[in-house]
């Protein structure tokens, strides 16, 4: 009998595992939801719109509590038969928005790499859960998780009958299914995976040749031990006392810095002011709030020059990642919103950034004509082509505004890719997580034979370079930490 997988990095070794090992659709892997793909939530009255009352304080968001006990399951049984009873399925579409964002923000980056590691192989994944398709249907499409498992309320004329279709998918009933489903889909059980934080899900490891608990309860982590399964521990997203400390740290880092520059920059030069405050404030802040930045071919941030930095949008702290790599002498390209931000809005204010509202297309024109001009003045510009942080490590479609931005400057565009900024500072945080940022410069692609009607190609071949890159993260002598 093997001993449980419980210390150094078990989840990069069971990633590497996976990406080494054998290929293709017959084998699965069978994911829990609630605790094992993300972190368990707290029920919110806010969740359903008002119109549907006080007593809708809490229709969606039983079985999201990482919970696996029979308490739960009676929970969701009333949810069900009482709460959803005679409401139209369309009055939960508001409620799913709203639900699906907060479970991004709850999702463990361990979780999202196992996935990603499987769909690499060609695995077969499943989602199973004991929540409804309700609930999890919108993050299993972001996951691109194409099969789920869960409980079904039945639905007749457009409202719920209060009633269930078969079982609520819970201990032996949620075994059974996944016996049924690799039948039906000639699945080898013997070599595909199994991921739970329940004890209730004990039937459902057993099937599988490669059970794993991960973030376990007492029982499910007894079991584990005595039975030799790997054990994967996932870091928790709610902030504690020490992630708090850090970032207030940071923050004043920040300021202080930034405060340093403004009083001894010279009165009149303020873009030497601006320089200065790139180069020193974003590295005060992030080394302070315990962030290190891991830099492969960092050379290629200084030439060529002017150019289009365009990098994909992980987190509100690529606010100080990108300053901190170009340390100067470019223009930030923000959206409107962000002049709201405290204190980050004042200092990208007074930054030069270049804000843009999206929502009108003249002042979308405006602003790249005014950034055509400082590009051939020879300032950059950097930009985030997916126009917004990202709600999951899932890399958007990007806009097609800084490619034609670079075209009619006559400037090369110059990729940066970030690996793991959502991990540090997640969407809607305001507390950092101290680690280990990394990040690639890829190799300056030229843009002076592009043409408008090959333009979408060219997007499109970039967006397939970052994913590969993403996917292949390159490492070696060429990285450097700041």
């Amino acid at each position: 009998m093997t001993r449980a997988t419980t210390s150094g990095n078990p989840v990069e070794t069971r990633v590497a595992e996976i990406r080494t090992g054998p290929s293709g659709p017959h084998i699965a892997a069978f994911f829990d939801f609630d605790g094992t793909i993300v972190e368990g939530i707290t029920p919110v009255r806010r969740a359903l719109p008002r119109r549907l009352g006080r007593d809708a304080a809490v229709p969606l968001l039983p079985g999201l509590t990482g919970r696996k006990d029979a308490a739960h399951r009676r929970r969701l049984e009333r949810l069900i038969s009482h709460t959803w009873r005679g409401r139209p399925v369309a009055d939960f579409d508001e409620a799913q928005e709203r639900l699906y964002d907060r479970i991004a923000g709850n999702l463990y980056p361990e979780a999202w790499e196992l996935i990603r590691a499987h769909q690499h192989m060609g695995h077969t994944v499943v989602l199973t859960t004991s929540a409804t398709r309700v609930q999890t249907h919108l993050i299993a499409a972001e996951l691109g998780i194409d099969h789920v498992l869960c409980t079904e309320p039945v639905v007749s004329a457009g409202k719920f009958t209060g009633e269930i279709d078969g079982e609520i998918v819970w201990g032996a009933h949620k075994a059974d299914l996944v016996a049924k489903f690799a039948i039906a889909h000639d699945l080898d059980l013997g070599t595909s995976f199994a991921y739970s934080n329940g004890r209730a899900d004990i039937p459902m490891l057993r099937l599988t040749g490669h059970p794993t608990a991960v973030n376990p309860d007492s029982g499910l982590t007894n079991a584990a031990t005595e039975t030799g399964w790997r054990i994967l521990r996932c870091r928790r997203r709610r902030p504690g006392p020490y992630r708090i400390g850090r970032t207030l740290v940071g923050l004043f880092a920040l300021l202080g810095a930034a405060g340093a520059v403004f009083l001894s920059s010279p009165i009149g030069d303020r873009r030497a002011a601006i320089d200065r405050l790139y180069r020193w404030a974003p590295a005060a802040a992030l080394r302070c709030a315990g962030l290190r930045i891991r830099i492969t071919n960092a050379e290629k941030l200084r030439t060529p020059r002017p150019a289009v930095f365009v990098f994909n949008h992980q987190s509100r702290i690529d606010a100080l990642l990108i300053p901190y790599l170009l340390r100067g002498s470019f223009t930030p390209v923000v959206t409107a919103k962000a002049r709201r931000y405290p204190i980050f809005g004042l200092l990208l204010s007074y930054g030069g950034s270049l804000f843009i509202d999206r929502s009108t297309p003249r002042g979308a024109r405006q602003a790249l004509d005014s950034l055509v001009t400082a590009l051939r003045e020879g300032r950059s510009v950097a930009i985030a082509p997916e126009g917004r942080v990202s709600s999951t490590p899932r890399l958007q479609e990007f806009k097609k505004g800084a490619f034609h931005l670079a075209t009619q400057a006559g400037v090369p565009i110059v990729p940066i890719v970030i690996r793991n900024a959502g991990q540090a500072l997640w969407r809607k945080s305001i507390v950092v997580q101290p680690g280990t940022i990394d990040i690639v410069v890829l190799d300056p692609i030229d843009t002076s034979s592009w043409e408008p009607a090959t333009l979408g190609g060219e997007i499109a071949a970039i967006h397939r370079l970052y994913g590969e890159t993403l996917a292949h993260w390159p490492g070696g002598r060429t990285a450097t930490s700041r």
